[in-house]
Order: structure tokens, then C-alpha cells, then sequence
């Protein structure tokens, strides 16, 4: 029975399309075609630390998978509400007691998307209502004076958004 269900399962994934190695053929080469550069920011407002990891490290992988089509990212993120507390070196005790390993990848996936050139930002209007200290934002991360008015400004200037809520 041990082996039937892991085979059930390979069964399952094989017939939904997905197979160890399939991924290698998929592409993006409908939408990206004609570009050679994609401008992107993302609205960031996940409410759970251990969602925002994921998500970050889902972009991270969105930049090598826009190197892999021939695409160069132009990537920009902007912290918006309750995000702005899993982004600092000094959380709360609270969220650092229940969330240390979402807190840990969280500053890894900056660390990364900072090497990659990805520009990041915080709602300085965030951190003051959820009570974080600009200073102690993670080191790559700019506070702003207004969430809001950085993503008006880079929609105005071409960048396409991407919500993260």
C-alpha cells in the first residue's frame, strides 16, 4: 500500500501535465513576445509572514524565469500596511516568537532580491501605524512617505502592477 499511493500520485500528476522535467518545455513566449524588457511593480500587502516569503521568493524566481524567456526584469516592490512588520530587523516579540522562520526567509528573499537590482520600498505611513521604526527596515528596503503615491508614480511611469495581497 506504501508504494501504491506515491505511484497514484505520479499517475495523477503525469495526466494533469506535470511531470519531474516537463517544466523545461514551458515558456512564456506568447506574452513576452516582442520584449526584451518587462516593468514591474508589485504592490506588497501580505497580512501572514509565512504567505510573504512565499510570495518573495516566488519573485525571485519570476526574475530567473524573465532571464531564462530572453526578458531583462525591471523590477520595483513597494511594502504597503500590515507587510511593513515582517520587514524589519527589530519585529515585535509576538511575531518573532511564532514566525522566526518566515521572518528569516523573509530577510534571505530580500538579501536576493536586492543582489538581483530588485528596488524596494516601505509605506512610511505603514511602518508609523503598525508602530516599526524606518530605521530598523531591513537594509535594502527605502522607506517612502506614501506607499500609494510610489506605485501611482511607477504605474505613470510604465510599470506594470502586480498586486501581492
Amino acid at each position: 500500500m506504501s508504494r501504491i499511493l506515491p505511484a497514484f500520485g505520479l499517475f495523477l500528476l503525469a495526466i494533469a501535465g506535470w511531470m519531474p522535467g516537463s517544466a523545461l518545455a514551458l515558456d512564456n513566449a506568447r506574452a513576452l513576445q516582442d520584449l526584451d524588457r518587462v516593468k514591474t511593480v508589485y504592490d506588497v500587502r501580505k497580512k501572514h509572514p509565512d504567505a510573504l516569503a512565499g510570495y518573495l521568493e516566488a519573485i525571485i524566481t519570476n526574475h530567473e524565469n524573465l532571464l531564462k524567456e530572453g526578458v531583462e526584469p525591471e523590477l520595483a516592490m513597494v511594502f504597503i500596511a500590515k507587510s511593513v512588520q515582517y520587514i524589519t530587523t527589530e519585529p515585535e516579540t509576538d511575531i518573532e516568537m511564532a514566525h522566526q522562520g518566515a521572518l528569516d526567509r523573509i530577510a534571505r528573499a530580500v538579501e536576493r532580491l536586492d543582489a538581483l537590482g530588485v528596488h524596494m520600498e516601505a509605506c512610511a505611513a505603514a511602518t508609523r501605524y503598525y508602530g516599526v521604526d524606518n530605521d530598523t527596515l531591513l537594509p535594502a528596503i527605502e522607506p517612502v512617505r506614501s506607499g500609494f503615491i510610489s506605485v501611482m508614480g511607477y504605474q505613470n511611469r510604465g510599470y506594470a502592477l502586480v498586486p501581492v495581497y
